[in-house]
């Protein structure tokens, strides 16, 4: 656990004491780093290593983010790669069929005419409806 307490300035209180009002406390980087290192272990918690020397648990938490900010980027041994999304494949005009429902007093006419002759569906249909 922490047990030194820093203090840069002799206008403040050491440890234990009532700081003086409108006075920051500063504390070494060394020191940071003891308690950082200390709320890394497994099993401590943050409350618990901020309160042994008298410290605020979030200023604490500040020092962990700064540190992890400081940390390089530990390039990843995943990679993602970028998927453009498939369009689905659209049928051509030999593909498709033109199909033709005609009501008659007798039943219905259905025509079914392959997909690339629309000009002969379309005279088929010009004769047959003369």
């Amino acid at each position: 656990m922490v047990s030194t307490c820093f203090w840069w300035t002799p206008f403040q209180a050491p440890c234990g004491g009532t700081p003086v009002p409108g006075l920051r406390r500063s504390y070494p980087k060394s020191f940071k780093a003891q308690v950082v290192e200390e709320c890394s272990q497994p099993g401590a918690s943050v409350a618990g290593v901020a309160l042994s020397p008298g410290l605020n648990a979030n200023l604490v938490h500040k020092w962990i983010r700064r540190q992890q900010a400081q940390l390089p980027a530990v390039p990843s041994s995943f990679i993602p790669i970028p998927l453009v999304p498939s369009l689905p494949a659209t049928p051509s005009a030999a593909d498709m069929a033109i199909q033709i429902v005609i009501p008659h007093r007798v039943g219905k006419l259905s025509v079914q005419w392959p997909g690339n002759d629309p000009e002969g569906c379309a005279r088929f249909l010009r004769e047959l409806l003369k």
